[in-house]
């Protein structure tokens, strides 16, 4: 049902959006067939804001609840965890009445073109390496080109992120391949610390991601175990590389700590990142519209844009979603992740498919010649 210049899901359209004057519920359809102002919701007190909520999600279908860190909630036990008032009941509420606020702006405002999901650009793929280049004849130097790595740490073993990474898996790695990076999956088992390290310390890295569980501290790989720990690793892991985990919390500290540590940014979430499972028989898979939007920041920088033109397509992203099923939980946990994805460090950072190495002859140390010497085979 199209309510002002959105086309709601079945059944969105009734639910409660705002309340009036003397406590009757105001569904969409309501508030752009009359005067309404645009800071009612922020008059409500604790109650009438319950009540709101409330009566929101009871009449949302049935769904599942996903944050990261913590497993799966239904319908019903959010809607005990609103009636108790707990920690997470009380956020709930915070949640709907900050997206609730937002969707009466659109609704009572000037009619604006409705968001739409930014497309990905262009990709110019680097299809061989470039020969080796002299740089000075009288030094007797070459640039020898070699192909740059992106180094993702993806939790295929976790029920909670299992389907997340295997949308990362078909999408975002492509990105990277076709763009002419090396991809390096860490899966599985393989998903652990001692796997990451080696790569990590690769100065022929410049990319990490993934998706795994995490706190203001720590993002962690295969069951639960620290990959990035605050305190607990070295400089080199991240120096020199662009970093993106989709992960609870590391935003507060494990991000900040990266970014001193000589990260050139890292983007990620200050908060629990939450989704809405999909539903069965709708139009839109709520589900996939999460990965989409979070996808879009390694997609971007894949292409050889800034972090902070990734940034702005993930935001995009977000809200081409949240526009896609108005009035619905999704679009609350929607507009919730999106205000919660930060982007830490340099946000001109680039990233490229190839960079090259400078050799210069005569080798100055044995050990270079006993590097050069591994990678070929003597001849007289």
């Amino acid at each position: 049902m199209k309510v002002g210049n959105l086309q709601f899901p079945r059944n969105a359209a009734d639910k409660p959006l705002a309340l009036s004057p003397d406590g009757k519920f105001l569904s969409a359809k309501d508030i752009v067939t009359r005067e309404f102002g645009r800071g009612s919701l922020g008059s409500l007190d604790a109650g009438q804001q319950k009540k709101l909520t409330l009566k929101r999600y009871e009449m949302e279908p049935d769904f599942k609840l996903g944050i990261f860190g913590v497993g799966l909630l239904t319908k019903a036990e959010v809607i005990q965890e609103i009636k108790e008032e707990t920690d997470f009941g009380q956020l709930v509420v915070q949640v709907e009445m900050g997206y609730c606020t937002e969707l009466l702006s659109s609704l009572t405002g000037k009619a604006e073109k409705v968001a739409s999901m930014p497309t990905v650009p262009p990709v110019k793929r680097v299809p061989t390496l470039p020969p080796y280049k002299p740089v000075t004849p009288a030094k007797k130097c070459i640039l020898i080109p070699m192909k740059t790595r992106a180094v993702f740490c993806e939790n295929t073993t976790d029920s909670i992120t299992k389907d997340f990474a295997a949308y990362r898996i078909a999408k975002v790695h492509p990105a990277f391949a076709s763009r002419g990076f090396t991809v390096i999956p860490l899966t599985g088992v393989n998903d652990d610390r001692a796997h990451f390290v080696p790569q990590a310390l690769s100065s022929l890295t410049v990319y990490l991601g993934g998706i795994g569980h995490g706190n203001a501290t720590t993002y962690t790989g295969h069951s639960n175990s620290p990959i990035l720990q605050v305190g607990h690793y070295a400089a080199a892991e991240v120096a020199g590389k662009a970093i993106h985990f989709l992960s609870c919390q590391t935003a507060i500290a494990l991000g900040p700590d990266t970014v001193a540590k000589g990260a050139l940014c890292y983007a990620g979430y200050n908060a629990n990142f939450t989704f809405v499972g999909d539903t069965p028989g709708t139009p839109v898979n709520e589900k996939e519209l999460f990965m989409i939007a979070d996808s879009r920041f390694d997609i971007w920088m894949a292409c050889g844009l800034t972090a902070d033109q990734a940034r702005t397509a993930t935001i995009a992203a977000f809200n081409a979603g949240i526009a896609m099923v108005p009035g619905t939980v999704a679009a609350s946990w929607l507009t919730y992740d999106r205000d919660h994805f930060k982007l830490l460090g340099n946000v001109a950072t680039k990233i490229l498919p190839v960079r090259m190495v400078k050799v210069c002859f005569p080798l100055m140390s044995l050990e270079s010649e006993n590097a050069l010497v591994s990678l070929g085979e003597l001849v007289d």
